[in-house]
């Protein structure tokens, strides 16, 4: 079955493509950043043949709910800047992209979707001020609505993606779906099982060695102990296959620190340089952060960016975008195998209480017939 889905803060598609490629048909969407859209509605049009989607320099505070279409569920991430930790302020809630988050509250107040899932930033329920002004309150309003809540707090390692990078998640479903699967002993919605657990800490990773150290790379990968596809070097190792694919470019080196950054030391605020056999920080390039190749003196492409964030190569952005905004699109988007395996999870549900619907009617038909 299809499920039809509305994408607010769209941003370049990640969460999207994550649903659209799990039996979803995300048939609406607004972003505020014009290249954001744009590389979203591009991706849309060449994979689905949808044309111009996502509403471009739109901003969904100004959008009357009666304007988007009813859908199946609701999905998106508010901009995160004022919960995050790197944000010295962190105003949270009292900021002006803080205070968003209630705007999806209100849409989802109106419209009455289905189904919804919220992401943002870990500091969402890590700091005590944001834990307390904005998920608790949050978790309680969508309650109040009528939707049986989850939330969770995941990390992309867990999933198999090379990438240290945790997110808050709330997934809800309108009750009378959660009740009728329990009346019927069916399983509720299920978080995807993470195929690692505390991968972080119960592997032995390399230390930090000197940029340009030799090693027998095919040696190494048969001997280490620990999962080969947690580490860098499984998405970006291949210098030729990654030549072959699109937006494999980056800004021009300019500065000494390209080639005395030891590979491995990723505790800087900027001029981390990854190790080819442990995982990347968290991807995220903007306020001069500057991850740079584990093995060669340059920063990372915008098409080493996508794979750390798990984009299928099928995803581009179109070659006239400015390389910021590349990377900033890359750095501000959910992990794609992350959303599509949420997806999954979600589409598992509607189908079980599809079926238990489609079940009584075809009962309740039949003894309209025996009557009869």
């Amino acid at each position: 079955m299809t499920y039809t889905v509305a994408s607010l803060f769209s941003g370049a598609g990640f969460l999207d493509f994550g649903f659209s490629e799990t039996g979803f048909d995300v048939v609406w969407g607004i972003e505020l950043v014009a290249q954001f859209a744009s590389a979203n509605n591009d991706n849309h049009q060449r994979r689905y043949n949808h044309n111009q989607i996502i509403i471009q320099n739109g901003d969904i505070t100004e959008v009357n709910p009666q304007d988007i279409p009813r859908t199946t569920g609701i999905i998106g991430g508010p901009p995160c800047q004022d919960f995050s930790i790197g944000n010295a302020n962190s105003p949270g809630v009292d900021g002006d992209r803080g205070k968003l988050v209630w705007d999806f509250l209100r849409k989802i107040n109106f419209l009455k979707p289905k189904f919804f899932l919220f992401e943002n930033v870990e500091s969402l329920y890590k700091t005590r001020k944001h834990r307390t002004e904005a998920l608790e309150p949050l978790l309680e309003q969508f309650k109040e609505l009528g939707y049986e809540v989850y939330f969770r707090v995941l990390n992309t390692l867990d999933f198999g993606i090379p990438q240290d990078r945790s997110r808050v998640f709330i997934v809800g479903f309108k009750k009378e779906i959660i009740d009728t699967l329990k009346d019927n002993e069916i399983q509720e919605f299920k978080w995807p099982d993470p195929i690692y657990t505390i991968p972080k800490s119960v592997y032995e990773w390399p230390s930090t060695i000197d940029f340009g150290t030799e090693i027998n790379e095919e040696e190494y990968i048969r001997n280490i102990d620990y999962p080969y596809e947690l580490t860098v070097h499984s998405v970006i190792g291949n210098e030729e296959e990654l030549s072959s694919l699109p937006n494999h470019i980056s800004f021009r080196p300019y500065s000494a620190r390209f080639h005395n950054v030891p590979e491995g030391d990723v505790k800087r605020k900027s001029f981390k340089r990854l190790h080819r056999f442990r995982f990347s920080p968290t991807v995220a390039y903007g306020n001069n952060e500057v991850h740079l190749h584990p093995t060669l003196p340059r920063r990372l492409t915008v098409r080493e960016a996508l794979r750390l964030q798990s984009v299928p190569d099928w995803y581009s952005f179109e070659k006239e975008t400015p390389l910021g905004k590349m990377f900033k699109m890359v750095s501000n988007g959910v992990a794609y195998k992350l959303s599509e395996l949420l997806a999954i999870q979600i589409k598992e549900v509607l189908d079980n209480y599809s079926n238990i619907q489609d079940t009584q009617i075809n009962k309740a038909n039949k003894a309209t017939l025996t009557v009869k």
